[in-house]
């Protein structure tokens, strides 16, 4: 291992066991995504290193960790042996695990020995929905794309918007994938249809019809059940009976900007209230979104439109959390062409995604991890527990790295 260039350490249960057998005949390859991040972080002068929670060492500050070996002058035509290796403690750290497994002791043991090292460790928890709603204020021009939504308190909430919106939504408060959302929705006859996803241990799906005592009844109950947000409903794009959204993953490169690594379309399954890929819902083109709009003579906001957007909301979040590298956004379009942010994901999947954009999301990964090398002090914290840390907000001096100003933006939306 070469001691000159900087250590990129990697965290994930994704890669062999320090147990595995040494007499194996095969020799050991990560998976094609990790060979991916490897080639471009080699590219870029780091050494990589990838290990799971487990194989720090804390008494001796040590990591033992895969690392590449190339034959001399190979490049990608020559031979790669992946061996476990002693390592130092890396200079920045990628936490790629799980979500439940992120949350588990001895992951939050490595991430803070890390962090009281003043070691970057990226890929940070944003928190819960109801905190980023909250951050998501601090920026009026980019509230106006977002539902109006509360932390469910009492069923006061839900009929202050039922009085003003044909539909509203309860989403569990650490939900994810669709699961456990319910939708409210005025009949015009004085009832009301509750349906819900996902719903319950056993995941169930139901559909019934209550007067308005019976939903306050039910909301009362689900509040003690839950934690959760309630947020307008929008009167998103429908096709064919199946809701439409759009889901966009961007991550930061070399230079700590937001890049686009793809836009989807998605569709649900007929009469869904969610269009999760999950739940049975389907995946198009924005070509394909397009030529529908066309045929129907529904306008959409331009492409460059939804895409400018969603790099401004990524860099409002990196504000709030410097080391933040990816973001996935769920955003909707009504029937007047607005863009909605419907929901925000830290850590979003990349099953929608296709072979060339999740490498090239490791190949972001590797630069995101440069860019923190060399352009960040190591003092700048990611707050992945604000209420643990008791910490609130980012150093305002180093705004400007991240794009946005939070005051500026306020200013903006005050003219």
């Amino acid at each position: 291992m070469n001691k000159q260039r900087p250590l990129f350490g990697v965290i994930t249960t994704t890669v062999a066991h320090r147990h595995r057998s040494t007499r194996s005949r095969v020799a050991y390859q990560p998976g094609a995504t990790w060979q991916d991040l490897e080639q471009r972080a080699d590219e870029l002068g780091l050494t990589t290193c990838l290990f799971r929670p487990e194989d720090l060492d804390m008494k001796r500050a040590r990591v033992h960790g895969w690392v590449c070996s190339r034959t001399q002058g190979s490049g990608d035509q020559g031979s790669k042996v992946w061996r476990r290796v002693n390592c130092p403690l890396p200079d920045v750290v990628y936490e790629n695990v799980f979500v439940h497994l992120s949350k588990t002791r001895v992951v939050k043991q490595v991430r803070n020995y890390f962090q009281q090292r003043q070691i970057p460790v990226f890929n940070p928890r944003l928190g819960d929905k109801a905190e980023l709603a909250d951050w998501l204020r601090h920026y009026p021009e980019l509230w106006k794309h977002h539902p109006e939504t509360v932390l469910l308190t009492s069923p006061k909430e839900v009929s202050g918007l039922l009085q003003r919106y044909p539909s509203v939504y309860l989403k569990p408060v650490l939900g994810s994938a669709g699961q456990g959302i319910i939708e409210i929705r005025q009949t015009g006859t004085g009832r009301y249809r509750v349906s819900a996803v996902k719903y319950g241990k056993d995941k169930r799906f139901f559909t019934k019809e209550l007067t308005n005592a019976k939903v306050l009844e039910f909301v009362k109950r689900e509040r003690k059940r839950l934690r959760y947000i309630v947020q307008a409903g929008c009167e998103l794009l429908w096709v064919s009976d199946g809701k439409i959204d759009l889901r966009t993953h961007l991550q930061r490169n070399l230079q700590g900007e937001w890049e686009l690594v793809g836009l989807i379309v998605k569709r649900g399954s007929p009469g869904s209230i969610v269009s999760n890929y999950h739940a049975g819902g389907s995946v198009h083109s924005w070509e394909w979104l397009k030529k529908w709009a066309e045929n129907q003579g529904v306008g959409l906001p331009r492409r460059r439109a939804v895409i400018e957007l969603s790099k401004e909301i990524c860099a409002a979040y990196a504000v709030k959390h410097p080391h933040l590298a990816s973001l996935g956004l769920d955003l909707g379009i009504d029937r007047d062409g607005k863009i909605w942010l419907l929901d925000v994901n830290a850590r979003p999947g990349r099953n929608i995604l296709e072979r060339e954009q999740k490498g090239q999301c490791q190949k972001l990964n590797a630069e995101f991890a440069k860019f923190l090398c060399y352009n960040m002090e190591k003092g700048a914290e990611e707050q992945v527990d604000d209420k643990e840390n008791g910490r609130v907000g980012a150093n305002p001096d180093r705004r400007a790295v991240f794009g946005l100003d939070p005051d500026q933006h306020r200013h903006d939306g005050q003219r």
